[in-house]
């Protein structure tokens, strides 16, 4: 079912609110603070005084400030030791055992189920907002000035011998105004990284000599060598709100993810979450994967997030959410990805572009319940668009990039035509609900204005608890996901009505290639397409073959005899009986 708005909806996909608690925080006790490689000169000094203690449940107090020794090597630990306490009595007096050495803080031993009691328990407790008021320096900084603010790539965290992961962080500024708390997780104990200026090149912005000591973190990256074994490619980065990229060989960045939707589009407005904190598990030698634990925080929802990513050629993230509900949910939008679609070969709307086309994606694929394949070619639409794919127990779903011919994008700064699509398994039985599909109107590529997501037909209540499971793959094509012909390309046209007898009609023109296509395309007399609209007449129906592109082109006319307002369009390929292709569909306003 497809749903259409007559107002133009404000844009509201491009949020990206950061997480509140202070840049140290840790479970039950004091633990010792994380130190970067120290790989130059100028080695991080790291101040124990920002880490912090909180229980499961309760705010967050600064710890006592203990002497700290520093870090002397590259990948060396700083050890938080107390001094004895100081004793009025006569010299001699004997003192009790434990007075006579020094108090050492204990470790705090990383749970996974702690990071879980802490989103049960902050569900129980009133929902204070993340954001604080940045300096105006940072605050007023634009996305280019922004940019320029890099993390020092030799005091990323991890230590080369031992790992080919690598970590380093963000700095607060621009729209990245609630700070993320971060914590590595080694040998099992958790280590606070204090906030350091010192790690960043502040670039051409001036901003060196400033004190921005108690900001904290605005999120991370991960790098890995996914291009070559001597390279450092972006394998991954958590920054804004819930959102997070994951990109495999030879992948550029692209689309996002994120890690909840929550009203998205609806009547209330969209209610925002945020990853608060974070545990990032140091890998071990020969390690090929990553787990990053995070806490997520919103007003009616917070969670429990584990993502374990392997780097490759498609890199993946498994993803397990353990989600705890403060009040009731009108929607909840389960895996939700982002992408933004300006204008692609249909030529819905004008843009005066050098670009053939400007898109992160541009289709939605649905393997859904029934084991039938649906392709949704994306658009900019005039008015918010809204399409729900009804199902139960889906088998995947996700935002692909189809269309790999850096001709059709002529774009050498932003690469479309090597951003990846993200495609999502879930894990276990989903039950009943909907794929929805947002689309809404953009008159810029800033604007990520294409959502899709997974919504459970049962809606949370207060006190609620659930539980999702799932992987997200960053791939090119989709190829491999199916044996059928897809959906490569979707063209149109109007046709003005020639006169009062003569409706006004809408030419599609579809090609489809791959598959078992190639094998039956010369028996064209059994080779027909199954084209059918839920309104509108249908005519000039043919199939033939597209030697320059490959494949096959399906050609059909709508002609709007209808007093619906629109109609919903399916297209697949048969050989006789047998199915060839996935089923290209597609929303028509008349």
């Amino acid at each position: 079912m497809t749903q259409y708005f007559p107002q133009r909806t404000a844009l509201a996909l491009k949020h990206v609110f950061l997480v509140a608690l202070a840049s140290g925080t840790v479970l039950l006790g004091a633990s010792l603070p994380a130190s970067a490689q120290a790989n130059d000169p100028a080695a991080v000094t790291t101040d124990p005084a920002a880490a912090s203690v909180s229980d499961a449940s309760g705010p967050v107090a600064p710890a006592a400030a203990p002497e700290t020794a520093a870090p002397q090597n590259a990948g060396d630990e700083a050890v938080t030791v107390t001094d004895s306490q100081e004793n009025d009595a006569a010299p001699g007096t004997p003192q009790p055992e434990d007075e006579q050495k020094p108090v050492v803080s204990a470790p705090v031993m990383f749970d996974p189920e702690m990071v879980i009691d802490r989103a049960r328990n902050l569900a129980k407790a009133p929902f204070e907002n993340p954001h604080r008021e940045l300096p105006d320096v940072l605050a007023n900084l634009g996305s280019d000035d922004y940019d320029q603010i890099r993390f020092k790539s030799q005091r990323a965290f991890f230590n080369p011998d031992n790992s080919d992961f690598s970590l380093e962080l963000f700095h607060p500024g621009n729209m990245y105004d609630v700070p993320v708390a971060i914590n590595l997780v080694r040998d099992g104990e958790v280590q606070v990284i204090p906030f350091s200026a010192g790690l960043f090149d502040f670039g051409k912005t001036g901003l060196s000599g400033n004190d921005f000591s108690t900001q904290g973190y605005a999120g991370f990256r991960l790098r890995y060598p996914l291009s070559n074994v001597d390279s450092s490619d972006e394998l991954t980065r958590f920054l804004g709100a819930s959102y997070f990229r994951l990109q495999g060989e030879g992948q550029s960045i692209g689309q996002m993810a994120r890690g909840l939707a929550i009203d998205l589009a609806g009547p209330t407005g969209e209610e925002i979450p945020v990853f608060k904190e974070f545990w990032i598990v140091e890998p071990k030698k020969g390690d090929q994967t990553i787990t990053v634990y995070g806490l997520l925080d919103s007003a009616r929802v917070t969670g429990a997030f584990r993502f374990d990513i392997k780097p490759g050629t498609r890199s993946q993230a498994d993803v397990k959410a353990n989600l705890f509900f403060r009040d009731g949910v009108e929607k909840i939008g389960i895996a939700p990805l982002n992408g933004m679609f300006l204008f692609g070969e249909q030529r819905r709307r004008s843009f005066d572009d050098y670009r053939g086309e400007v898109h992160s994606s541009d289709g939605l694929l649905i393997n859904n319940g029934r084991g039938e394949w649906l392709w949704r070619p994306l658009d900019n639409p005039v008015h918010l668009q809204m399409s729900s794919f009804l199902d139960e127990n889906p088998i995947g779903f996700g935002l692909l990039q189809r269309d790999r011919n850096f001709d059709h994008y002529q774009d050498l700064d932003r690469r479309f035509d090597r951003q990846p699509g993200y495609w999502v398994k879930p894990k276990g039985k989903w039950g009943k609900g909907h794929v929805e599909l947002v689309e809404i109107p953009s008159p810029s590529e800033t604007n990520d204005n294409i959502v899709a997501y997974w919504v459970p037909e049962t809606k949370p209540v207060a006190g609620d608890e659930m539980t999702m499971e799932y992987s997200i793959t960053a791939m090119r094509d989709g190829g491999g996901l199916h044996d059928l012909a897809q959906a490569t390309d979707t063209r149109l046209m109007r046709i003005a009505s020639q006169g009062d007898d003569d409706a006004g009609r809408a030419r599609f023109v579809l090609n489809f290639a791959g598959g078992d296509l190639d094998y039956f395309i010369k028996d064209t007399k059994n080779l027909h397409a199954d084209v059918s609209a839920s309104e509108g007449r249908l005519e000039n129906i043919r199939v033939m073959p597209d030697p320059e592109n490959g494949g096959v082109r399906v050609f059909f006319d709508l002609v709007d005899d209808s007093d619906a307002a629109s109609s919903n369009l399916r297209v697949f390929l048969l050989h006789k009986d047998k199915v060839l292709s996935e089923t290209w569909t597609m929303p028509w306003v008349f």
